[in-house]
């Protein structure tokens, strides 16, 4: 409530109390003169000094029921704009908060989409090592069996190459018996045309 508003009412007020001390003292002195005609002068000046202080404090009070009023109306409305403000504010929020909601959501769908991807590929990876295991065995497998073929062939090898110097040995030996066997028949020839016939 502003100082022009206690100032403006408090001058109807004591305009009021005046015109009433003043009716007052009026009738105490026509009271005293106790003549007719100022008796009725201060009759009508107190009626009228009493109608123009009802008045007065009437204006007054509607004055003052407007104020309150007003002012009721300004802290409504002053209530009013910071609930608007709220409102907006706690729309902002909201917006803002929702906004993060789905900037979260795609970001677990994104994860969820990465897992679900790397789940395929680590599934996808054993099935691979699963097959390199199986084929790294059946290399294996096939490793033993061709050493174990080439240790065999070995054996084969060594008993060809034991057949063969034998055979070798053989032939030279049977070389040799033959090579004497020719000497020793022509040798023979040799003395048979050698004696005289």
């Amino acid at each position: 409530m502003s100082n022009s508003r206690k100032s403006a009412r408090s001058r109807r007020v004591l305009a009021a109390t005046a015109l009433l001390i003043t009716a007052v003292i009026f009738a105490a002195g026509a009271i005293a003169v106790s003549t007719i005609p100022v008796l009725v002068g201060a009759t009508i000046y107190a009626v009228g000094a009493g109608l123009v202080s009802a008045r007065l404090i009437a204006n007054d009070l509607g004055q003052m029921r407007r104020d309150w009023a007003k002012d009721r109306a300004e802290i409504a409305n002053q209530n009013r704009l910071q609930t608007a403000a709220r409102s907006r504010e706690n729309t902002a929020f909201a917006e803002q908060m929702a906004s993060r909601i789905r900037h979260k959501d795609a970001q677990i769908e994104n994860l969820r989409d990465s897992l679900v991807t790397a789940e395929i590929d680590l599934a996808k990876t054993r099935e691979r090592v699963s097959a390199e295991r199986a084929r790294v065995n059946a290399l294996t497998a096939d490793l033993s069996s061709a050493q174990s073929d080439v240790e065999s062939a070995r054996r084969d090898l060594m008993k060809a190459n034991d057949a063969l110097a034998a055979s070798e040995a053989a032939e030279i030996q049977a070389r040799a018996e033959v090579v004497a066997w020719e000497q020793s028949v022509t040798e023979d020839q040799l003395r048979q045309h050698q004696r005289p016939a």
